[in-house]
């Protein structure tokens, strides 16, 4: 059955099957263990959504994939579109506890994963209310119970999915941390998703002539990149992490011309093999998901050269916000602009983005400081059976984003600060509520505070500031023990204060700004 092309910007089936058919003989996907043609990328991800279909799997219902960056994750991930359910999307780096907690939540109808995460994911899907389809990448004899994806694969045909779906079905199920401890399941609709993916190229330049270097977990930002690429009809090549020697030589290789890095990550190209090393065929590098240091990002230009781009976004309006283009970094090195150095850039082709009072909501004016609320047609549907969050957070078709900014006169947006409990760390969020929940679970704490402090190399850095309990005294080493077993290598304490007493505000709450007082005083700004 021939895909309905005018619905094709409307739904992810008809513009995923359209796209990705166009080029069979090209390379789409390469990592260390090799690569993947588009026709083969192709064939492959039909045949895993018929797999998918015969398992009764029906349009919304959730396919949950625990994978790191090989190759079979955009497999997943395609055939996942392609049956018009909705991806789920898991960080393969969690805790145990974060994945349950997911996985809890969700319900997912469909579990993907690997041998890195199996024997922990084989025990929590027990515990789910209703079990589901379990599928092992990588093992031709899976657990009891388990289905393994090659056999599937070959046992299936690989037609093209007949599928039906609406474009205000959910298409992506998304998790976010949350100030409360719990993260938010945030969703999109098909519309949503697949305008997003159009947007990509247009704002960021992605073509059939580019080939892109991801390094970064495509259960997040890095994710779409690689869509957006292969609808584009560009080459992506995987990594399974950040090496900086190895994301040089993967550059010269491959030839790379687009990549994505959090500041972390460009801040140790910059200090490592970056000169020992030909990335001459490097036209765009894409950075943002974390404040950049002024000082570092004018180095940057001066060893680079114009090809940087910097995008600000968040879950509930993925990556597309603002952009700060080429164009724009030209200007510094020509014109010794150096004020948009601290800019996030103007609004991207599809978003509108105003400053309002945050108590009021009354709009602001130029320059003036207030939260920032964004509107665009590939903002979130909502928060997974969380209305009241969700009434929130979205008014009148604007997305309150928890940031504070201010706009110039020439449309430049600078963030400032963040109303939200978040700290930005590496190019990650954490969730302040989430670690405290954690740390608070130790015996010896009474009282604790979770807060971002500057840090050169993180850009911020999360830091506890405990209270014993009675009669109590911190370990600082086991506490931090304590908390690896329960949370995410990037969410837990880089450092730890103790403290008698947490000062509060007069309602009775912790007064978080006296506590980041106490690290940012010296700083510019209260976002790093």
């Amino acid at each position: 059955m021939q895909p309905d092309t005018r619905m094709s910007v409307q739904t992810l089936p008809s513009l995923l099957t359209t796209t990705i058919s166009r080029r069979p003989e090209r390379i789409a996907l390469r990592d260390e263990t090799g690569s993947l043609t588009y026709g083969e990328l192709d064939r492959r991800s039909d045949a895993l959504a018929n797999a998918f279909l015969e398992f009764g799997l029906e349009p919304e219902e959730r396919v949950a994939m625990i994978l790191p960056n090989r190759l079979e994750a955009p497999i997943v991930d395609i055939a996942t579109y392609k049956t018009g359910a909705a991806r789920l999307p898991i960080n393969p780096d969690l805790s145990v506890t974060e994945i349950d907690y997911i996985l809890s939540d969700a319900e997912p109808a469909v579990v993907v994963c690997d041998a890195s995460r199996l024997d922990d994911v084989e025990d929590l899907v027990e515990d789910l209310p209703t079990r589901p389809v379990c599928v092992a990448i990588e093992s031709t004899d899976p657990p009891t119970g388990w289905r393994s994806a090659a056999r599937l694969e070959d046992g299936t045909a690989a037609d093209s999915p007949s599928v039906s779906v609406e474009p205000d079905a959910i298409a992506g199920h998304f998790y976010t941390g949350g100030t409360t401890g719990d993260p938010k399941g945030v969703c999109y609709t098909q519309s949503c998703l697949a305008t997003n993916l159009l947007a990509h190229p247009a704002d960021l330049g992605f073509s059939s002539d580019d080939t892109g270097l991801v390094a970064t977990p495509i259960s997040h930002s890095a994710g779409t990149f690689l869509l957006a690429t292969l609808i584009a009809g560009g080459t992506v090549v995987l990594r399974r992490g950040f090496d900086e020697t190895d994301f040089c030589a993967a550059v010269e290789t491959h030839g790379v011309t687009w990549t994505f890095l959090v500041p972390t990550m460009l801040y140790r190209l910059l200090d490592g093999p970056l000169a020992a090393h030909d990335v001459s065929s490097l036209e765009n590098v894409i950075y943002g998901a974390a404040p950049i240091c002024p000082d570092r990002l004018q180095d940057a230009l001066d060893r680079l050269g114009p090809i940087l781009t910097q995008f600000y976004g968040q879950t509930e309006v993925p990556n597309l916000i603002t952009t700060l283009d080429r164009r724009d970094h030209a200007r510094v090195l020509e014109d010794g602009d150096e004020r948009l150095l601290r800019s996030a850039g103007q609004p991207c082709l599809l978003s509108d983005v105003k400053v309002v009072d945050p108590d009021t909501g009354e709009d602001l004016g130029t320059d003036e400081v207030g939260e920032l609320l964004v509107r665009a047609p590939y903002a979130f549907d909502g928060y997974f059976e969380l209305p009241e969050a969700t009434d929130e957070t979205l008014v009148d078709g604007w997305v309150r984003t928890g940031d504070v900014g201010r706009i110039d006169d020439d449309g430049y947006l600078y963030l400032l600060d963040r109303r939200s409990d978040v700290v930005v760390t590496g190019g990650m969020n954490v969730y302040t509520g989430e670690v405290e929940h954690a740390l608070g679970e130790h015996g010896a704490v009474g009282d604790v505070a979770v807060i971002g402090v500057p840090h050169e190399d993180w850009g911020e850095a999360v830091h506890a500031i405990v209270v014993p309990a009675e009669r109590r005294d911190i370990d600082v080493d086991d506490l931090l023990a304590f908390a690896g077993e329960r949370l995410a290598s990037y969410k837990r304490p880089k450092s730890v204060d103790v403290f008698e007493t947490l000062p509060t505000t007069p309602y009775g709450k912790i007064d978080r700004e006296a506590l980041r007082e106490r690290y940012w005083a010296d700083e510019e700004r209260r976002i790093n």
